[in-house]
């Protein structure tokens, strides 16, 4: 079967017989493809029709059902006027003919096509009516009913459907005002239920459930309905059964949020209050108690939507009915249960409160606190670890991604959440007062187990960095506890002792403004725990966190320091540990007075390194990729740390080292270049030998560039466009220099051009779009004379046109950057500039430049937001772009948005909905040509704009 096979019935049903029951792969494959382009074809309007009426099996009719309502929400537009009549009649028969509905799948999608054709279908006036009396005339078509019913006000609030904001807004009034002839069909559909029929009933309660999410009915009658005291009742019963216990949870979920607008539905709320602090927190823990996950789950929701319901009146204070803060003990019942996701539900709720508290006087600050601190120590027990746990505590990749130890078990997770949780509402419970109530636990360690002293202490990590350096009572009481601690393996638990050390690090602000007699004992315990494998990382990293604080005063201690980093570089080369003292060394190295003891201490670093390096270099093997890369990765770890502060006209200390070293360089990536990994990490390297020796690397220059492009020539990998951009950075204003970088930037635009002028070229190497047009801002930010008389610049406007909707984050935030770049060039404040004598050219080439360019990029920019529909992080950087436009060229801005809104649809395809009215149209151009317009404002005027098209 291929795609030149002709549609027809016969040919579908053989194709889902291929599909769903052929053993092989390459004809299923190809049955597949061929159903897709069905699927995506003008015939599958009246093919799916038809079969669906014909009814040969199941399986033909569910995906011809699916089809169908896949056609009609997202390729409406293809079907004429004249035809939706017709398809409007063939679906109320398909829904009234049992045969069909009975078979769930096919129920659901026709109810779900008929909703969405409701919607999309402006003629068709009154299809709840319509489709109310097509099947009020038998009992089987009751689910029917309930699915379609359901259906209708699910699909305003979704965005599968494009209608726009006008539409939905219009639909969305219109069926919220039949809540009650709604709500009079579901309690007939109640009435003629037999009481045995759960599944109708939760059919009902489900369609109830979704038409209180369009605001379908007032508080009068929800607090009257025979529904909600079902809900209640059934709430209240532990002997119903999960399902119909989720679709009363969601129900009253619903009505929650309702309430949200408790000034509309005041009685409402309160009675609502009531009845769950009073009757809902036993069948909690009788749910808790027959370990039902899925009921203490459901019941959690409805406490958390309570509180954020009424959140605003508890932090108020002043309505007295909604103001009583015992109704908080609901949210802390959930966080002793022993599953962590249930736990984990309540966090968002006590997110919210803590932000909003900040926000009001600290008066209601101290009645929260009592709730805070229970919940600092409900979670302290919940951090426990068990009793037989072996090895340090799991850590998950969040919250160190550096750890080749790291574990994401749902402990990890949870603890990390913790941490995320209590430095948040660490601003009412106090950094000091939580650190002590922890110590305060720690005090009875006695009569405690390793787990229960090490979860109060990994409580204490999560504030320490938040304590002020003049607590002088507990921290150092604290931090003689840990240092004292045995280090020899197996007389103190690892995971107590990791923690401790955990501890110190985040203490490393407090201990830098201390005594320096603590300083020297911790660095001393932290060096004994280095034998220790478990405890190197954490201990590494410690030392790391200190020495960054502690500079000058280590100074004198870097001999012992260099002997440790040079004893863990040899026997574990390349591990986070050692890299983590190679970069402390480096830290301590920089702040050396003496010129010999830098020489020395840096030859006693780099030696090894070279070594090292050369000797697996001297053997060339595929299987030296990993050692290399170990390698690269210290020496990077070593140049990003060492920060001297010499002046220009002084010898850089590094000079020496990176002759040796450039040769070896030089060799590894003209033989491994193949490799991507290898290449990002020399890349890698070579950056941070430049941005170390900064001017002083120049003389380096020739030679690094040669070599980069020359690699970039046989291997185009996007880490060596970054580079030449770091290049550009830190050179790109010496005159001497800006000649060679110009022939490089134009030989470098070329052949990445020969790759992204490819069919969907830009799709498909977003990484290379991201470097490139960084590498462009760079040479726009250092040469912009000499780049805005290049050959490139046109070329490298022209393809931003065509793909202002890549969805690709960084690689479309480049592009717009490089467009703000060029942008600010046509600025007369440039007061800061070296060049002054060349601003006027500049001035010219750029705005000549942005006058024949920009007002197709904002056209298309537009699109990309209205229509493609493009992420919110990009539509942010076009509301930046677009903020410097109005700055820099506000006359030329407001003609090229008049120009570019006419470019864009005011209606649909087929001309049945005004997607935007002419009134809207020109709020929104003068929205955005408003004086003294924020870019977040734009932001926000660019997302109610593209409502209108969603």
């Amino acid at each position: 079967m291929t795609s030149s096979i002709e549609v027809t019935p016969e040919n579908f049903v053989c194709a889902v017989q291929t599909l769903y029951h052929d053993q092989d792969a390459t004809r299923k494959k190809i049955a597949s493809e061929w159903l897709l382009s069905v699927q995506s074809s003008l015939y599958a309007w009246t093919l799916a029709d038809q079969l669906i009426r014909m009814n040969q099996n199941s399986e033909v009719t569910c995906l011809s059902a699916q089809i169908l309502r896949h056609k009609i929400q997202h390729s409406f537009d293809e079907l004429p006027v004249e035809h939706c009549k017709a398809l409007c009649d063939s679906l109320l028969d398909h829904l009234s003919r049992a045969e069909l509905t009975r078979h769930s799948t096919v129920r659901v999608q026709l109810a779900v096509a008929t909703a969405d054709l409701a919607l999309q279908y402006v003629g068709w006036e009154k299809p709840v009516e319509d489709v109310v009396e097509k099947l009020k005339t038998s009992s089987e078509h009751m689910l029917t009913l309930l699915e379609f019913l359901t259906a209708l006000p699910e699909e305003v609030n979704t965005s599968t459907i494009r209608i726009g904001e006008n539409r939905r807004r219009f639909c969305r009034e219109k069926y919220s005002n039949g809540g009650k002839q709604i709500h009079e069909i579901l309690i007939f559909l109640l009435k003629v239920n037999p009481s045995h029929n759960e599944a109708l009933f939760i059919g009902i309660l489900k369609c109830f459930a979704s038409w209180i999410s369009i605001k379908a009915f007032d508080e009068t009658l929800l607090l009257s309905s025979p529904f909600l005291h079902s809900i209640l009742d059934i709430l209240k019963s532990p002997q119903c059964s999960n399902e119909l216990h989720k679709s009363a949870c969601d129900c009253l979920c619903n009505i929650l949020e309702l309430c949200e607008e408790y000034q509309k539905y005041w009685s409402l709320a309160v009675h609502l209050k009531q009845q769950i602090t009073q009757h809902l927190s036993q069948p909690y823990f009788q749910a808790v108690k027959d370990e039902n996950l899925d009921k203490a789950q459901n019941y959690t929701r409805i406490y958390t939507n309570l509180i954020e319901s009424i959140l605003e009146c508890l932090v108020d204070g002043r309505q007295s009915d909604l103001s009583d803060l015992s109704c908080l003990n609901l949210l802390l019942y959930p966080l002793e249960h022993s599953d962590y996701e249930i736990v984990q539900s309540t966090f968002y709720t006590w997110y919210s409160l803590s932000d909003l508290i900040q926000t009001h006087n600290d008066e209601m600050a101290d009645k929260i606190k009592p709730y805070m601190e229970k919940l600092v120590d409900m979670l302290c027990v919940q951090c426990k670890l068990d009793s037989d746990h072996l090895g340090i505590p799991p850590e998950t990749d969040e919250k160190n991604s550096k750890n080749n130890r790291t574990s994401n078990s749902d402990l990890a997770d949870f603890r990390y959440r913790v941490e995320c949780l209590i430095k948040d509402t660490i601003s009412i419970t106090g950094a000091s007062n939580c650190f002590q109530r922890m110590f305060e636990k720690l005090q009875l360690s006695t009569s405690l187990s390793w787990e229960e002293s090490e979860a109060p202490l990994y409580i204490m990590s999560c504030v320490a960095s938040y304590l002020s350096p003049d607590e002088d009572k507990i921290v150092p009481n604290v931090i003689q506890a840990i240092i004292s601690t045995p280090t020899q393996p197996g007389l103190v638990h690892s995971a107590l002792k990791y923690t401790g050390v955990r501890l110190i690090s985040q203490l490393d602000q407090w201990i830098a403004e201390n005594n320096q007699h603590i300083l020297k004992s911790v660095l001393q315990y932290l060096l004994s725990l280095l034998v220790d494998k478990e405890l190197r990382f954490v201990s590494a990293d410690a030392i790391l966190n200190i020495c960054q604080q502690c500079r000058k005063q280590l100074v004198n201690d870097l001999d012992q320091i260099i002997q440790a980093t040079l004893w863990l570089d040899q026997i574990e080369a390349g591990s986070e540990a050692s890299q983590c003292l190679l970069k402390a060394s480096s830290k301590l190295i920089s702040r050396i007075v003496s010129t010999d003891d830098i020489h020395r201490y840096l030859k006693l670093l780099f030696d090894q390194q070279i070594q090292s390096l050369t000797q697996i270099v001297s053997t060339q093997s595929d299987s030296n990729y990993t050692s290399i890369i170990k390698r690269l990765d210290c020496l990077t770890a070593i140049f990003r740390s060492l920060d001297f502060k010499i002046t220009h006209e002084e010898t850089h200390p590094c000079t020496t080292i990176v002759q040796q070293l450039l040769p070896l360089l030089d060799l590894i990536i003209v033989r491994y270049r193949s490799s991507t990994k290898l290449s990002e990490c020399w890349s890698r390297t070579i950056r941070f030998i430049i941005r170390s020796m900064r001017s002083h690397a120049k003389l380096f220059f020739q030679q690094i560039v040669t070599l980069v492009i020359s690699s970039y020539d046989e291997v185009s990998h996007s880490c060596f466009l970054y580079l030449i951009s770091i290049i550009i950075d830190e050179y790109g204003n010496d005159q001497d220099l800006k000649a060679a970088i110009i022939v490089m930037s134009e030989h470098l635009t070329n052949k990445t051009f020969s790759i992204l002028t490819h069919q969907d070229g830009f799709k498909q190497n977003p990484d290379l779009v991201d470097d490139f047009y960084r590498l462009s801002s760079r040479l726009l930010q250092r040469c912009p004379l000499e780049f805005l008389k290049s050959n490139i610049i046109r070329p490298i406007i022209e393809q931003i046109i065509p793909n202002c909707n890549l969805e690709h984050r960084d690689a479309s935030a480049s592009m717009i950057a490089f467009l703000q770049a060029l942008a600010k060039l046509t600025s007369n404040h440039k007061k800061d500039s070296k060049y002054k004598s060349e601003l006027s050219e500049i001035r010219s080439l750029s705005m000549s430049l942005c006058e024949t360019y920009f007002e197709s990029v904002l056209t298309g920019l537009i699109r990309a937001i209205v229509i493609d529909r493009v992420p919110s992080s990009i539509r942010v950087s076009v509301s930046e772009f677009v903020c410097d436009l109005k700055t820099y060229m506000p006359d030329k801005f407001s003609q090229w948005l008049r120009k570019s809104l006419t470019e864009i649809p005011r209606t649909s395809k087929n001309g049945l909905v005004e997607i935007v009215t002419i009134k809207q149209h020109e709020q929104f151009y003068n929205a955005l040509c408003e004086n003294d317009i924020q870019s977040s404002t734009i932001d926000y005027e660019f997302e109610t704009f593209a409502k209108l098209y969603r």
